[in-house]
């Protein structure tokens, strides 16, 4: 008896009924990326198609070796440099590398006119930079700095700590990117020059701040609308015990500064496992919601104004 061969239109199907949300990013053994990675393998049509797929959601480089394979392939795939998806995770403990930082500075002058969206796991501040003998900083800036179209932008261990100098008055990094429309950081220390930045960020929508330092020392909202006036989603994510409270926060004249609540910030609460650890547990449940495209769409409880105080005018007055 013959094999039955399935009609071409019908594997194409059966492939694109398999993809996740357009806004996913899938681990290597996910059973879709290796679906999709089969498919590539079955004809010159299911491998264009799957290939194609494979770029949108599958470019997860979590090792120096899997950045290194890939950057090995670009000159034989030129479609390889349309990525508009990554993960990037290519350092261990600390990004004191130089080889690894030149491939990030490499990967990043491919795919700097299609990159879009990019989640990082990244040590950025294991080296001070005064003990940065090779210029990996360096190197790691002309790389960054060349991503101009990213959209979307995620650091799950760090904020993006790239001065040359410590405590450098350079202004955040994240400035660079005109099109940036969502951000989200771990740990940044939010003093007023930082909320003058993201003012300054002219497409900036969301901001997703994780175990921010300085959020009570500084009036949020006086600092934003003193250089912008469009909309700002804020949402500040910790584990319960260490959440900034709302008494806590400088709320003076928000309603002078911001009458028609353009900005909301919201506190949001990770759940934790029992004896699991605050840093670790915050950072893992952001990565696997950059991951999965939702993190963008988490509600917490809004930090209201603070009540109008009205005066009582006396009685016979």
């Amino acid at each position: 008896m013959k094999p039955m061969h399935l009609p071409l239109e019908l594997v194409l199907n059966v492939i694109t009924c398999s993809l996740p949300k357009p806004n996913v990013l899938l681990t290597p053994s996910h059973p879709i990326t290796q679906l999709l990675y089969s498919f590539a393998l079955v004809c010159k049509e299911t491998r264009r198609v799957a290939n194609r797929y494979l770029r949108q959601h599958c470019l997860y480089l979590s090792s120096e070796l899997r950045l290194r394979s890939l950057l090995l392939t670009i000159p034989t795939r030129p479609d390889l440099r349309s990525i508009t998806a990554l993960f990037l995770a290519p350092f261990g403990e600390t990004i004191d590398d130089q080889p690894t930082a030149t491939w990030v500075r490499e990967l990043f002058s491919y795919t700097c006119t299609t990159l879009k969206r990019l989640i990082i796991d990244i040590p950025l501040r294991s080296l001070y930079p005064e003990h940065d003998h090779l210029g990996v900083r360096n190197i790691l800036r002309e790389g960054f700095q060349r991503l101009e179209q990213l959209e979307e932008f995620v650091s799950v261990r760090d904020e993006l700590f790239l001065d040359i100098t410590w405590h450098g008055d350079e202004p955040a990094f994240w400035r660079h990117w005109p099109k940036l429309r969502r951000l989200a950081l771990y740990n940044p220390d939010t003093h007023a020059d930082f909320w003058r930045g993201v003012a300054k960020n002219p497409q900036l929508e969301t901001l997703v701040l994780t175990r921010a330092d300085g959020l009570r020392d500084v009036n949020i909202k006086a600092e934003y609308f003193q250089r912008a006036s469009r909309p700002l989603k804020v949402l500040l994510i910790n584990v319960e015990d260490d959440q900034v409270r709302f008494g806590n926060m400088r709320r003076f004249a928000w309603d002078a500064v911001d009458p028609k609540m353009k900005m909301t910030i919201a506190t949001y609460n990770v759940p934790l496992f029992e004896e699991e650890n605050p840093i670790e547990g915050c950072q893992e449940y952001v990565k696997t919601g950059a991951e999965h495209g939702t993190l963008w769409d988490w509600e917490g409880e809004i930090i209201q104004h603070p009540p109008r105080i009205v005066q009582q005018v006396p009685s016979g007055a």
